[in-house]
C-alpha cells in the first residue's frame, strides 16, 4: 500500500532538521553549501553561526550567493508582531530572551556588519540573498521582506523568507532515483518510489 507522509503544521521541528532541509533544497537548485559557518565582531566575543552558506557556480549578482538563518520555532514566525516589538520595543522579554538578541543578525548592524565581512571572505563580495528559513509564518512576508532597518543593515542584499512547505514541495520535484546524500531526501525518494505523496495538515 503506497505510503504516506504527513507534516503537521504545528509541531516542533529541531534545528539540525530545519537546515537538513534547507540544505537538500538550494543543493537541488545548484548551490554548493556549508553549515554553521561561525563569525563574530571584531575577532571578540561570542561567536554566532551562519546556519547554512550557499554559493552558485554560474548564477550572477545576489543571486550566486544565498545565506540562511534557520528559526524552527514551534509556533512559527509572526511577522507583525515581531516587526512591532522590534520597531517599538526591541527590549521586549519573548521566551525568556530579548526580541533584539532573538534577531540580531536582523536588527543589529555591528552583527549586520560582521556577517557581510564573513560572507566576503568565503565568497568574495557582500551581495547575497539572506534568506530566514521557518516552519511556517503569519502576516506579510514583504513587510519583513522590505523592513527599512534589515534593509539599512544588508544594503547590497535581497531578504526574503521561505517556510518548510515550500521547500519540501520544491525538494519533492527534483527527487530522482539515484541514492540522496542526504537521509531525508533519501527518505522522500523511498515514499515517492512507493506511490507515496506528501500531504500538510490543515490545508
Amino acid at each position: 500500500m503506497a505510503g504516506f507522509l504527513i507534516l503537521p503544521r504545528n509541531k516542533f521541528m529541531i534545528n539540525d532538521v530545519l537546515e537538513q532541509i534547507v540544505e537538500d533544497y538550494f543543493r537541488g537548485n545548484g548551490y554548493f553549501t556549508q553549515h554553521n559557518v561561525k563569525y563574530r565582531q571584531n575577532d571578540k566575543g561570542v561567536h554566532s553561526d551562519i546556519d547554512v552558506l550557499g554559493i552558485h557556480p554560474y548564477k550572477k549578482g545576489a543571486e550566486k550567493v544565498v545565506v540562511i538563518s534557520c528559526k524552527s520555532w514551534q509556533g512559527g514566525l509572526n511577522i507583525k508582531s515581531d516587526l512591532d516589538a522590534l520597531k517599538n520595543n526591541p527590549e521586549k522579554v519573548v521566551s525568556g530572551k530579548l526580541i533584539k538578541n532573538m534577531w540580531k543578525e536582523f536588527f543589529d548592524k555591528n552583527y549586520a556588519n560582521a556577517l557581510q565581512d564573513k560572507v566576503c571572505e568565503l565568497t568574495g563580495g557582500k551581495e547575497f540573498i539572506f534568506y530566514l528559513a521557518v516552519t511556517k509564518y503569519k502576516g506579510n512576508k514583504e513587510d519583513w521582506e522590505n523592513f527599512p532597518l534589515f534593509i539599512r543593515n544588508y544594503p547590497n542584499c535581497k531578504i526574503k523568507i521561505i517556510d518548510l512547505k515550500t521547500m519540501i514541495d520544491e525538494i519533492w520535484k527534483f527527487l530522482t532515483t539515484t541514492p540522496s546524500h542526504s537521509e531525508l531526501t533519501r527518505l522522500l525518494q523511498l515514499i515517492k518510489a512507493d506511490d507515496g505523496r506528501i500531504q500538510y495538515e490543515n490545508n
